[in-house]
């Protein structure tokens, strides 16, 4: 019988039994308890990662980084897995819009006009409310609706976590147009991953091209991994030792380059090399994106109504249950329902 340390992740990956779900879960409720310390203090000063590594990184980072370094796995196994480009932008649409929309029309139609500090016909027909609404087209997103949350310390953003999806979708059509061009090769992203890395490292973290070089090292970095799965062994030992080298470099004021490499073994070695956690929880949904899209506006809304009483520990506290159970109710009753349609056949 092989041994089970010897197995690649392409080995593994057949199998569909992996940890995927609670990972990405886990990334989400990281983000929830990062954002709890400048939604409740207004800055991430007092944040324990952030602290720890000295600012080079928060938990919500790391949750980031950890959902984009697993999508780059898992698009680049959508893409191969469809028949065409156009079933595979179609499923793409399907998992993030649904739940989205339904968020955005909650948040203005819903919580801005009992928030706002403003009468209602004003509230309404401020350009800003408007804005808001066209957020479901991810470019230029609009972060604040007028009136609501201007006084907490964090002022006046309803949902910052949504700043992360145009990224998502941007590189869901790189990848699109790599494999439609017969260009999602080895020989092809390696290179353009050690070029997006330097570029990264040499960028001004305040440009504003920054995010897409540094994101997509993470997305790419999967896109590696899923083109070496062959090759790429599940091992306790190296997985330990990926450990122990990412806290000596982050200790050495290197965290992030570190993550890259380190960090993706270990995001890999827990989804595969490990048998499955919380199989039966897994097995019945994918509860991280509604996680992820819905604590911002109630970890926002916890603090406005426990002002200048609320600490970071019961921000966290308070919202998390409350979001995963939003987040379990929006797969079952809008996101698994929209992802049924994925197996219908799309024509040439």
């Amino acid at each position: 019988m092989e041994n089970k340390k010897k197995l690649s992740i392409a080995e593994r990956f057949s199998s569909r039994d992996n940890n995927f779900d609670i990972l990405r879960l886990v990334a989400a409720v990281l983000v929830i308890f990062s954002h709890a310390y400048p939604l409740t203090l207004g800055s991430n000063a007092f944040e324990p990662l952030f602290k720890l590594t000295k600012g080079q990184e928060t938990f919500g980072g790391l949750g980031v980084s950890i959902f984009f370094i697993i999508s780059g796995f898992l698009i680049t196994f959508s893409f191969e897995r469809c028949t065409n480009v156009y079933e595979y932008i179609r499923n793409r649409i399907l998992r993030i819009y649904p739940a989205l929309i339904v968020l955005i029309i909650l948040t203005v139609f819903a919580l801005g006009p009992i928030l706002t500090t403003i009468d209602a016909k004003s509230y309404f027909l401020n350009p800003s409310t408007l804005r808001y609404l066209e957020s479901f087209m991810l470019v230029n997103m609009q972060y604040n609706l007028p009136g609501v949350f201007e006084h907490n310390p964090y002022p006046n953003a309803v949902n910052g976590s949504l700043w992360t999806l145009w990224y998502e979708f941007f590189f869901y059509i790189i990848v699109a147009i790599l494999g439609s061009t017969k260009l999602l090769k080895k020989y092809v992203i390696v290179p353009a991953f050690c070029l997006v890395l330097f570029i990264t490292l040499k960028l001004d973290p305040s440009a504003a091209i920054f995010q897409y070089f540094q994101l997509f090292t993470y997305f790419s970095m999967g896109i590696i991994v899923y083109l070496f799965r062959k090759d790429i062994k599940l091992n306790p030992y190296l997985a330990i030792a990926c450990l122990f080298l990412l806290v000596l470099f982050a200790s050495l004021g290197y965290y992030k380059p570190a993550f890259i490499f380190f960090g993706t073994y270990l995001i890999f070695y827990l989804g595969f090399g490990i048998p499955k956690l919380f199989k039966r929880f897994q097995e019945r949904g994918d509860f991280s994106y509604g996680v992820y899209i819905y604590a911002f506006p109630i970890q926002q809304l916890i603090t406005y109504l426990f002002i200048d009483q609320i600490t970071p520990f019961y921000n966290f506290v308070i919202a998390a249950p409350i979001t995963i159970i939003i987040a379990v109710i929006s797969w079952f009753t809008i996101e698994s329902k929209s992802l049924k349609h994925k197996k219908k056949v799309t024509p040439l």
